[in-house]
């Protein structure tokens, strides 16, 4: 005969608790960051490319004082209003472009007839159009080639829109202009470069050659003889890496920042260097940012650049819950010929009701130069709509 089936003892309906011990009860889990919305822009795919499409725009009212005159400069007008185009080809390259009306309807200083300054009227430009090349994967090597912004500081190399305060720091491109452009390319040049992230993404390096000044002829002698302005910037990122080719000025809690950086950039008897510390990470209710700046000039024999330097730093600290920041910033600009020294002070306040795609700035500033008849007061108010 065949054994009885072996009884089934069911489960216990409860964990048996060992005597003289008592059960902890469970965590509660850790509370979320609050999160701002963000909205995503059209895309077209197909199997070999994809484009996207997006557009940037910041209305702007502006009371501006001067250190030589008397009365405020009042504007409404357009301090950037760009069209959007990037995407990918392949597997391994990218390209993006974007252009920009800056300042548009701004008053100018020309005085026609009726004594009425003329406004900046729509003279679209391209602002940046490049292509890269991705040569390894995990990011170890690109090539950049192209129009768009050469290795320089951190507040340099960050896009407009993600800035943390309601511009660039006054003085982060005071050699935008010494290379002999028709048209003010704030910053930009045309080159090549290569750049990657190495150690687990916790270098990266950027060096490449670009465009700089050009010689002009002499007799029996070519235009452009000359060999191209270089450019290089290595950075430490401590925490979470910046991946792509701009940094961000915020990142709004999507990432944790602590990087420290350095470039050099020369051409001839020209060379610039400058050294800075970004931090950008979640804190409490909210993520607490703060960056410093040193730049140093000095245009040489080569371009009309006097030597000067700035230092420049700004701080604030985003509230998640209520999207609201308070930012101050504190610049400072000495020239050597003219020896000339100017400061600025400024405090506002961030509203990133909808994150990058849409928030409210205010901003004001207090600006001083030595020997000027007195200081003067600027006030910016600005609202960003941006997709892409």
């Amino acid at each position: 005969m065949a054994p009885p089936p072996a009884e089934t003892v069911p489960p216990p309906a409860y964990a048996p608790v060992t005597p003289g011990i008592a059960l902890a009860p469970p965590m509660p889990p850790p509370p979320e960051t609050p999160s701002i919305p963000s909205a995503s822009p059209l895309k077209i795919e197909t199997p070999n490319a994809t484009i996207r499409f997006g557009m940037f725009l910041q209305p702007q009212f502006e009371s501006l004082g001067s250190v030589a005159a008397d009365g405020y400069a009042n504007n409404l007008y357009l301090r950037r209003a760009r069209i959007i185009i990037g995407g990918t080809l392949f597997d391994r390259i990218e390209y993006f472009m974007e252009t920009d009306s800056p300042n548009l309807f701004k008053g100018a200083t020309g005085v026609p007839a009726m004594g009425q300054a003329l406004k900046t009227t729509s003279t679209m430009v391209i602002q940046d159009m490049f292509g890269t090349y991705k040569v390894l994967d995990n990011d170890m090597l690109k090539i950049d080639a192209g129009y768009t912004l050469p290795a320089g500081s951190h507040n340099s190399m960050q896009s407009a829109f993600t800035l943390f305060g309601w511009d660039y720091f006054a003085y982060t491109f005071q050699h935008t202009n010494a290379f002999g452009a028709a048209t003010g390319p704030v910053g930009r040049d045309l080159g090549v470069q290569a750049r990657g992230l190495l150690v687990d993404k916790h270098i990266e390096y950027r060096v490449g050659i670009w465009q700089g000044q050009r010689n002009a002829a002499v007799a029996g002698e070519q235009s452009a003889r000359n060999f191209f302005r270089t450019a290089a910037r290595l950075q430490i990122n401590i925490l979470d890496p910046e991946t792509g080719y701009y940094y961000g000025g915020t990142y709004l809690g999507a990432k944790k920042i602590l990087s420290l950086g350095g470039s050099y950039d020369f051409q001839s008897d020209y060379k610039a260097y400058s050294a800075d510390g970004f931090l950008d990470m979640p804190l409490g209710p909210g993520v607490v940012t703060a960056q410093v700046d040193y730049s140093h000039w000095d245009g040489g024999t080569y371009l009309p650049l006097p030597k000067q330097w700035a230092v420049q730093g700004e701080a604030g600290y985003t509230f998640l819950p209520v999207a609201i920041a308070p930012i101050v910033r504190v610049e400072h600009l000495h020239v050597d010929t003219p020896d000339t020294t100017q400061n600025r002070y400024a405090g506002g306040l961030a509203y990133w009701c909808y994150g990058h795609n849409s928030n409210v700035k205010f901003f004001y500033t207090r600006i001083q130069e030595n020997g000027a008849a007195h200081g003067a007061n600027q006030f910016n108010l600005q609202w960003q709509i941006f997709l892409y």
